[in-house]
């Protein structure tokens, strides 16, 4: 199992641990769509529709989360599964509609429950990019310096801003970046703790300022 894999089995797991319409669910599904956009490991086809169905699939994917298995199939697979289903009931209307020449369906005819029909609308996706593009940009400028103000043991090249850096979006493990900047084993230890405490609630109060998350 990749990398790859072990990150979006992950953030599908944490994903469902959260309430629905929650702000930590969403900044997890934010960071499930990225990877895997990212990735260029979608399936993929040459259909005037492919990029409606691809946003169809996103849909019913975050809204139906619960029903991914991961004893069964990777995220990718589950997700490949669903587009290819959808692009199917695509392709079957656009044979039905040729058929019919394009005429409009009797009234009788037009409760039809054809899955792709019955998917919502698809704003979903673009807030949760919106947030992660807005999240990485205030990351990336510090515009008051206190990320980079906030360091571990001294150490100024290990401070807030670059970790959130390290971590967004794939998620490497703490022995990696322990090993990248030669920690000692009670460092190692440490820096887990350290970015807990100090760096998330910097965050967290970032995304409550931003409206993402609730304020308690």
């Amino acid at each position: 199992m990749s990398e790859l894999d072990i990150q979006l089995k992950q953030l599908v797991a944490k994903a469902c641990t959260c309430s629905r319409n929650s702000s930590d669910r969403q900044m997890h599904l934010q960071e499930l769509h990225y990877l895997v956009t990212t990735s260029n490991k979608l399936w993929k086809e040459r259909e005037p529709y492919y990029s409606d169905a691809v946003q169809d699939m996103w849909i019913y994917c975050f809204q139906n989360l619960e029903e991914y298995d991961p004893t069964r199939a990777g995220v990718i697979t589950w997700l490949d599964y669903h587009l290819k289903r959808i692009l199917r009931n695509y392709r079957d209307r656009r044979q039905r509609d040729q058929r019919r020449h394009l005429s409009p369906l009797p009234a009788e005819e037009g409760d039809m429950r054809d899955p792709i029909n019955a998917l919502p609308s698809r704003p979903d996706v673009s807030p949760l990019l919106e947030m992660w593009d807005q999240t990485v940009d205030w990351v990336q400028r510090d515009p008051d310096g206190t990320l980079k103000a906030t360091c571990f043991r001294r150490r100024e090249d290990i401070n807030a801003q670059t970790l959130f850096l390290m971590r967004f979006p794939v998620q490497p493990s703490w022995k990696s970046v322990a090993d990248q900047f030669n920690l000692s084993p009670a460092e190692a230890t440490d820096l887990p703790k350290f970015y807990n405490r100090r760096c998330l609630p910097l965050l967290r109060a970032f995304g409550k300022n931003q409206g993402y998350l609730n304020s308690p």
